[in-house]
């Protein structure tokens, strides 16, 4: 019986190309989460209105979902390589004029920027060509690690240096990562995408003389009309559009309400934690332990996927964050402590349900199509974590105050649960890993 194949297992330049993606996003994470409670803050320092304060921080996730989708089809077309080394300094620049930034509009207009060179779709599209099938369930697990760690990382030094020194220094170092993220790509990446490549290698870890694709698979040979043989069983077969692959939708629709809930958190998290009597440098002992718990969920429920299909995890994970999320309300009045655990459960639940989800969108589509379909897939992602943030401004203008913005995610979670366990196909090592169409 043939065994697995891990990352360890690729030739020595897939591995160069898996560990210049992981490096750059670890890096790229550090910098991103260095000013992640410093971003809120020093918004309201540029102006009184919260109006702009809240697109100051959603900004970027309406910009970013804006331009996965194109740069996506991009890839499919011309290679991964390109465009990812263009957008990374993009993002860079973005970066440090946010900085440098002198008001509000300067601000809000340069995270624009900024957003247009976080291309997370093609990034994962990479990892897809490299990894067969029955490994993208724990691919899509590290890719959530080196983000985790960057954060685990990034979120406590941003407090110390914003604490220590001001609120812009994290901004400076952010940028400053940002372009070493964009130098390690420049180093070490390789094109993956199989039709672009000069010698393509397959992830099984060997040499083809055939034309393979970098996860195994041959690569799809186009039959001209000419070259037509009447009664010949072979024939090209057109590709199926997206919308026509069976739970292709229903897989995106589930991933954005899911990242709508920890965008909807985070972007109030400061606010409800000085609500609630914790000082800047108190939020390390709240954040650090739930990014850790975040992340170890979102690597074994990668891996598991990969074991009892993408389905299950999702689903899990969505019953678990709803009704604790529904349940922090009435805790708020009572106990501080006792509600604490009941938020990072929520946010736990969230990290099990993301990477299979990330998982089962490279199940489902043809190679030749993937850099799409993970550009709608992390647009309607990133639009959903946007639209949390600007969701979560308006139901805490209601009575309830901030509290409400736990009741939108239980209701988000919700609503994910029953489209997920109706609508999403259960694909992964154990079910076959068939293409679903309709």
């Amino acid at each position: 019986m043939a065994t697995k194949k891990s990352v360890f297992d690729l030739p020595w330049r897939l591995k160069l190309v898996v560990f210049s993606l992981l490096m750059s996003e670890f890096v790229r994470s550090l910098g991103y989460n260095l000013y992640t409670i410093s971003l809120p803050l020093l918004a309201q320092s540029l102006t009184t209105s919260t109006v702009l304060v809240g697109l100051a921080i959603s900004m970027f996730g309406f910009v970013n979902a804006s331009t996965q989708l194109s740069f996506g089809k991009f890839s499919d077309k011309h290679g991964r390589r390109g465009i990812l080394l263009v957008t990374a300094f993009i993002y860079a620049g973005g970066a440090l004029l946010v900085s440098l930034s002198d008001n509000i509009y300067e601000f809000i207009f340069f995270r624009g920027v900024q957003a247009v060179g976080a291309l997370m779709s093609v990034l994962q599209a990479c990892l897809g060509d490299i990894f067969p099938p029955e490994r993208r369930g724990t691919a899509m697990a590290w890719f959530s690690i080196v983000y985790a760690i960057g954060t685990i990382v990034g979120l406590p030094l941003g407090i110390v240096v914003a604490g220590l020194i001001n609120l812009r220094m994290p901004f400076y170092v952010g940028a400053a990562l940002a372009f070493i993220s964009a130098g390690i790509l420049v180093v070490f990446l390789r094109e993956t995408h199989p039709t672009r490549q000069g010698t393509p290698v397959s992830a099984l870890g060997q040499e083809n003389k055939s034309p393979m694709m970098t996860n195994g698979d041959p690569v799809p040979v186009p039959v001209l009309a000419s070259q037509a043989v009447p009664g010949n069983a072979v024939m090209p077969v057109p590709m199926p559009s997206l919308h026509s692959i069976k739970g292709f939708i229903p897989a995106c629709i589930v991933g954005m309400l899911v990242n709508a809930v920890p965008g909807a958190f985070f972007a109030f998290a400061p606010t409800w934690l000085e609500s609630l009597k914790f000082t800047i440098l108190d939020m390390i002992w709240i954040f650090i332990p739930g990014i850790a718990i975040f992340f170890c969920g979102a690597f074994l429920s990668g891996v598991l996927s990969d074991r009892l299909g993408r389905k299950r995890p999702v689903v899990f994970g969505l019953c678990l964050g709803a009704p604790c999320a529904l349940l922090i309300p009435p805790l708020s009045g009572v106990t501080v402590i006792g509600m604490i655990p009941f938020v990072m459960l929520m946010m736990l639940g969230v990290a099990i349900a993301q990477p299979p989800l990330s998982a089962l969108v490279l199940d489902l589509v043809d190679k030749s199509i993937r850099g799409r379909a993970t550009g709608i897939y992390n647009t309607l992602t990133i639009f959903g974590n946007a639209s949390g943030a600007l969701l979560a401004g308006v139901v805490a203008s209601t009575l309830l105050g901030v509290d409400a913005i736990f009741l939108l995610a239980a209701c988000l979670l919700a609503f994910g649960i029953v489209l997920g366990q109706v609508f999403m196909p259960d694909k992964g090592t154990s079910k076959g890993l068939k293409r679903v169409t309709s």
